[in-house]
């Protein structure tokens, strides 16, 4: 029993983290409030009050915004951010927006 309770225990840190539900997220430095919707093809968009404000988030990391340009979305210790060219952009509480333990500060 004891040898099935440890490896429940140690698959289940193997487990990625669940992504975040859709719905609505406010900035932590800001306030500002967008709009995280998941696509079916395992993407997501970041969307703020207007379209300079949306960000298309991948599964591999990367954060893409028209201005900024290419940037990358980060699981942090109890939320997430987006960085652009080494800055923090925009950060939330909570589960990251797509399901990949890789996106991690490097």
């Amino acid at each position: 029993m004891k040898t099935l309770l440890t490896l429940a225990f140690g698959l289940a840190l193997l487990m990625p983290v669940a992504a975040h539900a859709d719905g609505d997220l406010a900035d932590k430095t800001t306030g500002a409030v967008y709009v995280l919707t998941t696509a079916g093809d395992g993407t997501a968009t970041l969307a703020g009050v207007d379209e300079i404000d949306t960000y298309a988030l991948k599964p591999d990391c990367y954060a893409e915004h028209p201005i900024y340009g290419l940037g990358a979305w980060q699981a942090v210790e109890g939320g997430w951010r987006i960085m652009v060219q080494g800055s923090q952009i925009v950060s939330f509480d909570g589960a990251p927006p797509l399901d990949n333990p890789a996106c991690v500060p490097q």
